[in-house]
């Protein structure tokens, strides 16, 4: 067996809760709530409605699906959970190597084994945090990013991580462990040219549903590579943008934190993750400063190559669009002073002084910008020319959003705007303290029937 592919299968059999981090704890405690909260508010879309239409889904099952009273086998629920959980783009993202959202693909898995088998809360934040760390390990090892070739990372490492979780839900020895993490690296999928369609979201869930199978099939005694992470044709090989993998370094599991070192961030804002420089600069500048959108001449927006590959549409169209382009971004936070659920509506994004300003917002792209992991590389710059001549040039950090020191204020706020419009509040409140205080749950069977 190869090494690395040998390390990630110890590391899943032999992790335990006691080992975590407090922090870390706290951080997969903000990452599951925020997860529920996101699923909550895609229950309506239409790739949800759209995906669950082909599944059986009724009154009973093995899991709660959309945090509802309605139940499905495992894999439907993972797969449901999961593309609601993305649908609106408002999920969180982590993995500073890959910038990705981890939450969305690991969590729906892990949910709806630990709901089949009515595990504790304390099982779940394990599996959770052995999936991150086990995505992290791996995506660390590759020195391009590989949204870049195109591959979206939800997706690919994605399924893998799941199927980790699972794997250590199973509680599975680390022979088949490994298998369970090789079967799902063959299910690994997800093309950044799907980006602002529903097929984007459709990553998520099918790779939640995936890593479930995938545990489950090893349990059963399905075979697959001993060494898909150290082949040549193995995985990181395939999949890397240049080949700069690095497969010889020892595993870093239990040494370094990845969950706690690089973090989850909550999302502040409903876009893709790579408009919040943006949005969160904004936002705090416009704050002090006044920006008359009429009187605007042109926007220069100075940014890396790497950061906008998922900012696809430079002209959206419709809200979806809307999503994945910084020309929103910048216009609907100037003209409107935020960008909230309100402002992501098509009726908006066609306003004719938003489709005006979109058109005066030009990318700068320098290469420099993208040196070092998301959250250490260089601010990006705004430049906003007026016709008089005046000019506002505000510096684009990264933003302050970490799931291990977000306060509770705002986590809390953001979980009852996403379900407001699904469930009572105080039904909300005590689902938010239930995932609040997982490690006291004793069983996680019908945790996710809220409402």
């Amino acid at each position: 067996m190869g090494h690395l592919t040998a390390a990630v299968g110890a590391y899943i059999s032999g992790m335990s809760y006691e080992v975590i981090p407090p922090g870390a704890i706290g951080a997969a405690k903000n990452a599951l709530s925020d997860y529920a909260a996101v699923t909550i508010l895609g229950r309506d879309a239409p790739v949800t409605r759209l995906i669950a239409s082909f599944e059986t889904i009724g009154d009973r099952g093995e899991s709660s699906v959309l945090f509802s009273k309605q139940r499905a086998d495992a894999r439907v629920a993972a797969l449901v959970n999961g593309v609601a959980g993305h649908a609106h783009d408002y999920d969180d993202v982590g993995i500073a190597f890959h910038p990705a959202h981890p939450s969305v693909a690991m969590a729906p898995a892990i949910l709806a084994q630990a709901e089949s088998m009515d595990a504790s809360g304390r099982d779940v934040i394990n599996a959770f945090v052995t999936a991150y760390e086990v995505w992290s390990e791996l995506a660390s090892r590759d020195a391009d990013p590989h949204h870049t070739k195109g591959w979206h990372p939800t997706g690919t490492f994605g399924a893998i991580a799941a199927a980790a979780g699972v794997a250590k839900l199973l509680r599975l020895d680390a022979e088949a462990a490994s298998r369970a993490v090789s079967i799902a690296a063959s299910q690994a999928a997800g093309l950044v040219a799907n980006f602002g369609t529903m097929t984007k979201p459709f990553h998520a869930g099918r790779a939640a549903a995936a890593g479930l199978m995938s545990a489950r099939y090893a349990q059963a005694g399905m075979s697959a590579s001993p060494d898909i992470f150290d082949h040549a044709s193995g995985f990181l090989a395939a999949v890397s943008p240049h080949g700069k993998v690095d497969f010889d370094r020892p595993a870093h599991f239990n040494k370094n934190w990845h969950i706690v070192d690089h973090g989850i961030s909550i999302k502040l804002y409903p876009m893709c993750y790579g408009s919040h420089r943006i949005l969160d600069g904004l936002t705090r500048y416009l704050a002090q400063h006044a920006v008359a959108p009429g009187e605007v001449a042109a926007v220069d927006f100075h940014t890396g190559p790497s950061r906008v590959v998922s900012l696809v549409h430079t002209d959206p169209k419709n809200a979806l669009d809307a999503k994945f382009s910084a020309e929103f971004a910048v216009a609907c936070s100037i003209i409107a002073g935020r960008v909230t659920l309100a402002e992501l509506d098509d009726a908006f994004v066609n306003r004719p002084d938003v489709r005006a300003l979109m058109a005066k917002v030009t990318r700068v792209l320098d290469p420099a910008r993208d040196m070092g992991s998301f959250k250490q590389q260089p601010d990006d710059l705004l430049e906003i020319r007026m016709r008089d001549g005046t000019k506002h040039t505000l510096a684009l950090q990264a933003p302050r959003d970490k799931a291990i020191s977000l306060d509770q204020n705002t986590l809390r706020t953001k979980f009852l705007d996403c379900t407001c419009a699904a469930m009572k509040e105080h039904d909300a409140l005590r689902l938010y303290q239930t995932l609040q205080s997982l490690e006291t749950v004793a069983g996680c069977r019908g945790l996710g029937a809220s409402a």
